[in-house]
């Protein structure tokens, strides 16, 4: 005798199939999208943090003022950068590192270092 069709096992099974995968499907979903949120956040505290520094590049203060901070206004989002100064072993050559965080004393979201010299 000859059956057609699948018995109630065969069916379960493959739903237990379907439901995982639909599961880890969903799960890649929101993790990407909660990745995104993150990454686009530490691009625009990147902007931060190198127009603060394109700023002292072209500034002709010298010597660069150690623990500056500011607050600024980027996509939207109000940003708080610090600037740390450090000296190197090369004479008017200092190290100035920006800080960029969501709160004023809030955790960093994004640093960035550059070396500047003495203005001429």
């Amino acid at each position: 005798m000859r059956r057609n069709g699948f018995t109630l096992i065969e069916v379960m099974v493959a739903l237990a199939v379907f439901g995982v995968a639909a599961l880890a499907a969903l799960q890649a979903a929101s993790s990407h999208l909660s990745n995104q949120g993150y990454l686009q956040q530490k691009v625009f505290a990147r902007w931060v943090a190198a127009n603060q520094l394109a700023e002292l590049s072209l500034g002709a203060e010298w010597p660069l003022k150690d623990n500056k901070q500011g607050k600024v206004e980027q996509a939207g989002t109000e940003w708080y950068w610090r600037q740390k100064v450090v000296g190197t072993a090369t004479p008017n050559v200092v190290a100035v590192t920006v800080s960029v965080a969501t709160k004023a004393d809030g955790n960093p979201v994004y640093q960035l270092t550059r070396y500047l010299g003495k203005p001429q």
